[in-house]
């Protein structure tokens, strides 16, 4: 220890007052981080309107996916599913991988589907009301953490989705 400008009666220890500043400067860093983090919707729901938000498909392909990127296991969540009619058939069908029944606790489906059925491949839902392009929404809770993958069908037309499930 030595004296303040060797005339003031405080001790300085410069030496420890750098290892304060370079512990100081990391925890800027880090709260920094947490900060855009929280900005990128990366700690839940919320974030930057829209960056969480993606959408697949459209109406060439009969079928518009809108979900969100990052979910939390255990946590509600939407994915909107917009089918668009054909001339051929009234009743629309929307077929999950087997990984969506697997790793989603489905809450709720809006509208209620006519008729909802499982295979090996997945799940099949079928939605009746012809000419209608409002979404469907499925009320969802992630079972597990870890990434997602899932696939739908609707006749001919596959679309696939990249989800991330945090704790």
């Amino acid at each position: 220890m030595r004296k303040h400008n060797q005339e003031l009666e405080i001790d300085e220890d410069i030496e420890l007052e750098r290892k304060n500043w370079a512990v100081e400067r990391v925890a800027w860093v880090f709260m920094a981080i947490v900060v855009l983090a929280a900005l990128l919707g990366f700690t839940g729901n919320g974030g930057l309107k829209g960056i969480n938000l993606l959408t697949a498909g459209s109406q060439a392909d009969g079928v518009e996916v809108e979900y969100e990127r990052y979910l939390r296991r255990k946590a509600p969540s939407e994915l909107k599913v917009t089918l668009y009619p054909t001339a051929t058939s009234p009743e629309r069908e929307l077929q999950f991988s087997k990984d969506f029944y697997d790793k989603v606790q489905v809450e709720q489906v809006v509208p209620e589907p006519s008729e909802v059925y499982t295979h090996e491949q997945g799940i099949t839902y079928t939605f009746s009301g012809a000419g209608s392009t409002s979404p469907i929404i499925f009320y969802l809770k992630p079972k597990h953490m870890g990434s997602l993958e899932v696939s739908l069908k609707t006749g001919e037309k596959s679309l696939a989705i990249s989800q991330f499930v945090y704790p």
